[in-house]
């Protein structure tokens, strides 16, 4: 290690640890949003301080040769001169700085070496020194048997008084000393004040017995000097400022003023007090500290460039590493050697750090993007890096200002940070006049300050939107076309731009499962036969459910797999975001081997994030386990804030015997549909095939389904999505594409009727929606008294009109049984039940077909029956009409259907004589 860095960093935890305040820090911008980063800004004086010094270095010149005791054991040992220090102007090495004991044999006789050195420790004038240290560096190995001492004492008074501090003793086996001094830049530093103008004697022994039984054993000493350090005085102007030829990099221009050097002094030499004025020191140094992280470019003396313009001008460099708890670098120019005879110069001193922000991008819920709709939240990501490493926080601690155009009204960010963060801004709420706001990009400022570094950096964005115009909607049977026109905020007509209309009923909390069900079907290898969106329309937070089943149509291999769930934009179109994962016998799911168990069922829990789109996948068999994944990022984010549609793309790999069997087998799932919170939870319906816009950003596009039937709050948006990403859900309150398909249904009671007697029943349907036709068929299912449903009537192609009603009719044989029974008129299309009533069922006269009701008892309808026989046959209808009374014991009986009775049960007609 060289020399004088040891002797001048001694004082480096001394060095100021506090920044002062500088003028010019950028916390406000222009009209235009640029700050004025070109101007230089003022950093912390301390960020650069020096010393000035006065040293001695000795070579072995100044020390006696090696003496051995006893001398019969100068053999098996060795001494090694070193040469570690360079000269200032040519770079060449100062020899013999230093010496390199060793033992070159094991079980040597007892005995020691010793070398002494005679330094003179002279009187010091330097600015701000205040005391003279000797120090040297001293280490090595030590092996069983072996030691290693340093003393320093005066010539006089006699040299058996040791100086305090002065003795180190080293027994232990293994490297000394376990470590330096503190505060001390060599191993050994002592303080020698008190004895200036004394000679002084530095000697080391080192010693061996005959227990050394192993080699190893070594000691060096060297760069020994005697030097005095002056106190710290901060630089008089420090400039940052960006680099104009290469922005990465910051530049800063140190200024060193009256700066005053003299090595010539008077010292009362000792013993006598004798005054003797002469040369004393042979080097005179600047020693300038600065924060490890800068790299010094070039440094110049009163106007005259000295680095690097000779071969190693300063006569000391030391470099700070990452890592380590040094914090400060050394630059020491060896005064002496420049023959300057000014006493007030100026060292000039330029450097470098790398632009403190390293990073700053845009990110939307999380996710790098640069495109942004009018009233998005945008976030900006700064990554800072300060240059001056291993320094406290709050010395990397300054102000980063986030500036803005003006024209976007977005007040500046001003934050106190060393390392930056995530910082949220939002976006104007529209497009601005004539939508200059939208559909262009804009550019952005970052800059960081502190005392000690600078970063500076430019990010841009692009503010659009997309806005439908409808101007159509036609109804048909079960369907719904929609006609409208997209346009970017500016006005520009949207062309080629992707979308997807979405039927959905708003406000309904239960999903609607859609499945669509394998097309491929492979005879020989595993295959996906079906998919399942449990619920396709979900918010941010919601996960998506996905479902999928795997066969495998051969039960004699006992194939694994690996499953590939794919995100693709509608179209479909991939875009490289997917997830894979491994089903084997040792994967968590426990749910192989495939030839055993039979189908298996997978459930994937998708959500999407702002660190990605996280997928879940579990076995609804075993289900206990699960197994976790992140999708690529893809070449086009899913941003977890932006309304979209998409889909997802199964990709089932089989392998047999560790071998990927080919073909693969895949299926697309259904459309899903992303919305805003405003409209979740929402039942999903049905979504119309990808359209995407002509050259006037026109479109139309048909919803055709039955699942559009039954529907309390039928809305139609539109999801779209241009190349860039930008995304759009139109207004709800003015494209007033909302509807009701509900059928309100209604039936004609049903008065009580015998077994096996035809019957007739009424159903009115009326539509409320003001759009669609609506045509359905209607099932009449009866189901009752221990009988399961069965279809008793069919009615297809009802046609209902918006708003129209219309009456149903439908015969039936009743059933052979008494009792009550449910009439229900359901149908496919709707989804379920319209309505429903009930049935009773009686016994009845066969040849009158008279009514008499299960009430009176089996005993009772005998009475009547016989009070019949004797009356005769029933008169023509118009005769008088007469009421019965009911039998002793019974009550009347109800009708059971909310629906009146056409005919009363307890009237009959008269007789004919």
């Amino acid at each position: 290690m060289a020399i004088l860095l040891l002797i001048l960093t001694s004082a480096l935890a001394a060095i100021p640890s506090t920044s002062q305040s500088y003028a010019n820090s950028p916390t406000s911008s222009t009209n235009s949003g640029i700050i004025p980063i070109a101007d230089p800004i003022n950093g912390t004086r301390t960020a650069f301080n020096y010393t000035y010094s006065q040293a001695n270095l000795y070579t072995t010149a100044s020390a006696t040769s090696p003496r051995e005791f006893p001398a019969s054991n100068f053999t098996g040992i060795s001494n090694t001169y070193l040469s570690s220090v360079h000269r200032t102007l040519d770079n060449s090495t100062i020899p013999n700085t230093g010496f390199r004991f060793s033992l070159t044999s094991a079980n040597l006789t007892q005995g020691k070496e010793e070398v002494n050195w005679t330094l003179t420790i002279p009187q010091f004038n330097c600015v701000g020194c205040s005391s003279v240290s000797v120090t040297f560096n001293f280490f090595g190995n030590l092996t069983r048997g072996t030691n290693a001492t340093y003393t320093l004492s005066p010539l006089s008074p006699p040299n058996s008084t040791i100086i305090p501090g002065g003795r180190g003793s080293y027994t232990t086996v293994g490297a000394f000393p376990s470590n330096p001094t503190m505060g001390c830049p060599e191993d050994i530093c002592i303080d020698v004040t008190k004895y200036r103008g004394y000679n002084v004697t530095l000697s080391f022994s080192f010693g061996w017995t005959f227990s050394n039984e192993t080699l190893g054993m070594f000691a060096e000493v060297g760069e020994v000097v005697v030097a005095s350090i002056g106190s710290f005085i901060p630089s008089s102007s420090n400039f940052m400022q960006q680099d104009p030829s290469d922005s990465s990099l910051i530049r800063h221009t140190t200024d060193l003023f009256g700066i005053n050097y003299n090595s010539t002094l008077t010292t009362y030499v000792q013993p006598g007090n004798m005054s003797r004025p002469k040369l004393w020191w042979q080097i005179e140094v600047i020693s300038i500290y600065y924060p490890a992280g800068y790299q010094i470019k070039q440094v110049s003396l009163n106007g005259t460039l000295i680095s690097p313009s000779l071969p190693k001008v300063p006569f000391e460099t030391e470099k700070c590493v990452v890592g380590t708890s040094c914090s400060q670098s050394l630059i020491a120019l060896n005064m002496t050697d420049f023959r300057i005879t000014s006493l007030n110069s100026t060292i000039t001193i330029i450097s470098s750090t790398a632009n403190s922000i390293s990073q700053l991008s845009t990110l939307s819920g999380g996710l790098a993007t640069q495109f942004f709709t009018s009233g998005d939240q945008l976030s900006v990501k700064v990554a800072n890096q300060p240059s001056i490493v291993n320094a406290s926080t709050s010395l990397q601690t300054g102000t980063l200002t986030i500036t803005f155009p003006s024209a976007l009204l977005i007040p500046p960010g001003l934050v106190s940070t060393a390392t930056g963060g995530i910082y949220d801004f939002a976006l104007p709420s529209d497009c601005g006049t004539s939508g200059l706001l939208c559909a262009r990009s804009w550019s952005f400022f970052a800059v960081f300050t502190s005392g000690f570094d600078l970063g500076n950096a430019t990010g841009s964005f692009r503010i659009d939107s997309l806005q439908v115009s409808f101007n159509g909607s036609t109804g048909g049977s079960n369907s719904l076309t929609v006609k409208g026109r997209l346009t970017y905020g500016n006005g520009t007509m949207a062309s080629g731009v992707n979308a997807t209309l979405f039927a959905i009923d708003r406000g309904t909390p239960v999903n609607r499962p859609v499945t669509y069900d394998q097309t491929i079907i492979s005879p020989t290898t595993l295959y996906v036969s079906n998919v399942t969106l449990v619920n396709g329309v979900f918010t941010r937070d919601q996960p998506l459910i996905l479902l999928f089943t795997i066969v495998n149509p051969d039960l004699s291999k006992p194939y694994n797999a690996t499953v590939t769930i794919e995100h693709e934009w509608p179209g479909p179109q991939a875009h490289g975001m997917s997830v894979t994962f491994s089903l084997n016998p040792g994967d968590r799911l426990s749910d192989l081997p495939f030839n055993a168990t039979g189908p298996q069922t997978y459930k994937a829990t998708i959500l999407f994030t702002g660190t990605g789109v996280q997928v879940t996948l579990t076995n609804l068999r075993t289900f206990s386990n699960s197994m976790n994944g992140t999708m690529t990022p893809g070449t086009s984010p899913v941003v977890p804030n932006r309304p979209h549609a998409g889909l997802f793309n199964i990709i089932l790999t089989s392998i047999l015997n560790n071998n990927p069997q080919t073909p693969t087998n895949s299926i697309l799932s259904p459309l899903y549909a992303y919305v805003p919170s405003s409209l979740a939870p929402s039942r999903y319906l049905s979504p119309s095939n990808v359209i995407q816009t002509d050259s006037n950003g026109d479109f139309s596009a048909t919803i055709s389904s039955n699942f559009l039937l039954g529907a309390k709050n039928m809305t139609v948006l539109l999801l779209a999505r241009d190349a860039t990403g930008i995304g759009l859900v139109n207004n709800l309150s003015t494209i007033g594409l909302t509807d009701s398909t509900i059928l309100i249904s209604t039936t004609d009671s049903i008065a009580a009727v015998a077994k096996d007697q035809t019957v007739t029943t009424t159903l009115h349907v009326k539509s409320n929606s003001t759009k669609i036709t609506e045509v359905i068929t209607v099932n009449l299912i009866l189901q009752g008294s221990g009988m399961p449903p069965e279809t008793k009537a069919t009615r297809t192609d009802l046609t209902i009109g918006p708003g129209e009603s219309k009456t149903v009719t439908l015969t039936f044989t009743a059933p052979s049984t008494i009792g009550s029974y449910t009439l229900t008129f359901s149908s496919p299309e709707y989804g379920g039940p319209l309505t429903s009533q009930t049935l009773h069922v009686a016994i009845v006269q066969s040849n009158l077909q008279i009514l008499i009701p299960a009430a009176i008892g089996v005993v009772a309808a005998i009475i009547v029956l016989g009070v019949y026989l004797i009356r005769g046959k029933p008169v023509e209808e118009g005769g008088e009409k007469t009421k019965t009374k009911p039998a002793a014991g019974s009550t009347k009986t109800r009708p059971a259907s909310a629906n009146p009775p056409s005919k009363s049960l307890t009237r009959t007609r008269g007789t004919k004589e």
